[in-house]
């Protein structure tokens, strides 16, 4: 047989690298003031998709669905009162998708009238500087960017014309 020699000493540091290599990814999720751990898990946060699609046989109208928020505190109801005050647009709450990937017991997708993936991303992270759209200000809501899936459908523009 083969045999590996090891070391006789290592380095502080390359020791923790070495550990710290081998450990898997984990998460937390974390509220705001007070530091309160809402969540640990392993692997990356859960995300929070949006979608933007055509509506139904017409190509210059817009949908855009939003799912995943109940993840960080976000309460599908509330959020869809919000963001219909807030962009002057109809919302809807769907709690079984026809045609879409199957929800969680207890989630729901919210489907807004408009192209909102600009509006929606500014709103859920509460950085007012990635929209012009003033409904954005005074959100009270503070996702990392980083879990922000946004998905636009074939042929969908990435900016609408303004």
């Amino acid at each position: 047989g083969q045999t590996t020699e090891y070391p006789t000493s290592v380095k502080r540091k390359d020791l923790i690298e070495k550990w710290i290599e081998r450990m898997d990814k984990g998460h937390a999720l974390v509220q705001m003031p007070g530091s309160k751990i809402l969540n640990l898990g392993r692997g990356g946060p859960k995300p929070v998709d949006i979608e933007v699609e055509f509506r139904q046989g017409n190509r210059r109208k817009f949908l855009t669905r939003l799912r995943g928020m109940e993840e960080y505190g976000i309460a599908g109801e509330a959020l869809s009162q919000d963001v219909s005050q807030r962009f002057a647009c109809s919302s809807s709450i769907e709690t079984d998708p026809v045609g879409r990937p199957a929800l969680k017991k207890g989630r729901v997708e919210l489907v807004f009238q408009g192209h909102l993936s600009e509006e929606l991303t500014a709103l859920l992270t509460g950085d007012e500087k990635m929209t012009s759209h003033g409904g954005v200000k005074g959100s009270e809501y503070s996702l990392p960017k980083s879990v922000i899936n946004v998905m636009l459908r074939k042929g969908i523009p990435a900016r609408k014309k303004r």
